[in-house]
């Protein structure tokens, strides 16, 4: 299989694609450098592995089924500590949907077990079976895809829409004019037929000649796909892929240590470039790893780290697998010492309203002082509760990810692992076990 890389996960990356026996190409040429090897940007991929825009705690494999699906088993096999979702219904696949009606004000089709979004249809019969083609994917398992009427067709230099509105559209990466006049000219005849063409970022350097080729071959498959007049629904002709797959600190931790057999690479390399830390400043690390002893450097990074946020308000970014971010805070971080559970933050805030505390169901009461207690390097955070006195009400104690402090943006993030331990009075108890076991379930 053929693969893409981009972003700041990129060399790690093309080390990992290698090394499960499949080929690189359109390398940029940094890091075409560094790994020694020809850009072949002359080469079309069958999939891109890249950072996802939406979360750069994140991957995403974006491609035909068969790459995503083969490059998703690699990355499994090797990346420790992800979560993951391979969604089947990616851009321009082309569905029979059956129609649901409107939910607040939007129409609702659904296809097996999953309800899509259809825009711009005038009306939204219930049962009636119509066909789309996805346009945005499910970013998380509660979201729904959104569809447009009409079919779409996946090649590798483009996607042509059957929608009647003879339109052109070219990616961002093509910019020479010559080439987009030559592409301009080859649609013509297909945007008289009522095809849209959207011209992919591969169709600025391959040969016209495929380019040629490949509309000719849509559109025949455009035509074909009018002829099906679907009762049920289906998926009538795929598009592409597309797997999400969740990091961790221990992942990119792991992709640290790939990277580190490439070129110099600081400790936190990944986690101070998903925070946005300035790259010039990251790489003046990777820099010093040359010269100063790793352990060092992780004692420094830490140190600055800390220094950055004591007595500064925090959020912390509660995440769970396939669900939404919670946040909790703003915590006030009033120390940080060593323990022996290692390196620890101690955050403060105080209750502003009655009720009842969730887990452990307990009364909340307004003035009461919630201690956060933040273990750099383990797999908990603490939460402990206490009256306005002082005098402690209960423990609540979330196992998580070791946590991710990006102290430029003031918050630390982690991913929950569904079981807590709560501790009220003499009281031990494990919670949520039964969400852990679902979670299990669903993936085995």
């Amino acid at each position: 299989m053929l693969y893409r890389v981009r972003g700041p996960y990129a060399t790690a990356l093309a080390k990992i694609v290698l090394e499960s026996g499949h080929e690189l190409v359109d390398l940029s040429k940094k890091l075409a450098e560094r790994i020694s090897m020809p850009q072949r940007t002359e080469i079309l991929p069958q999939a891109t592995i890249k950072e996802s825009d939406e979360d750069p705690d994140a991957l995403i494999i974006v491609g035909y089924k068969d790459a995503v699906e083969a490059m998703l088993v690699e990355i499994l096999s090797r990346i420790p500590f992800i979560s993951y979702r391979l969604e089947e219904l990616g851009p321009y696949t082309t569905l029979a949907v059956k129609l649901r009606g409107f939910e607040k004000g939007q129409c609702i089709g659904e296809i097996k077990n999953s309800k899509v979004i259809v825009q711009d249809i005038s009306m939204c019969n219930e049962n009636d079976v119509i066909v789309v083609h996805i346009v945005k994917p499910t970013l998380k398992e509660e979201d729904r895809a959104v569809a447009l009427p009409g079919t779409a067709v996946l090649k590798d230099t483009l996607v042509l829409l059957d929608d009647g509105e003879g339109r052109i559209y070219f990616s961002e990466h093509i910019r020479d004019y010559d080439r987009k006049a030559s592409l301009t000219t080859i649609s013509n005849q297909y945007t008289r037929q009522g095809f849209s063409i959207r011209w992919r970022s591969t169709a600025r350097s391959a040969p016209l000649e495929k380019i040629i080729q490949e509309i000719d071959e849509a559109a025949n498959e455009a035509r074909k796909l009018r002829n099906i007049k679907p009762k049920e629904p289906a998926i009538l002709y795929q598009g592409e892929a597309i797997a999400y797959i969740k990091l961790s600190r221990p992942s990119k931790e792991y992709l640290d240590d790939v990277r580190r057999s490439l070129s110099p690479t600081t400790p936190y390399h990944h986690q101070l470039r998903t925070c946005g830390i300035c790259e010039d400043a990251i790489n003046f690390l990777d820099t010093l790893t040359i010269y100063i002893d790793s352990n060092t450097l992780v004692k420094a990074i830490e140190d600055h780290i800390m220094r950055h946020v004591i007595n500064k308000n925090i959020m912390l970014e509660h995440s769970k697998p396939g669900e939404k971010v919670i946040e909790i805070g703003p915590i006030t971080i009033v120390n940080f010492l060593e323990s022996n559970l290692g390196s620890m933050l101690v955050g403060k805030r105080k209750v502003q309203k009655n009720g009842i505390y969730d887990g452990l169901e307990i009364e909340k009461r307004i003035g009461d002082v919630i201690w956060t207690f933040i273990p750099l390097n383990n797999w908990f955070i603490i939460h402990k509760y206490t009256d306005a006195e002082g005098k402690e009400k209960g423990i609540y104690i979330n196992i998580n990810t070791p946590p991710e402090i990006c102290y430029n943006k003031g918050i630390v993030k982690y991913i929950d692992l569904f079981v807590d331990i709560i501790i009220v009075k003499n009281s031990v108890k494990v919670i949520d076990i039964n969400e852990l076991d679902k979670a299990y379930t669903k993936r085995s």
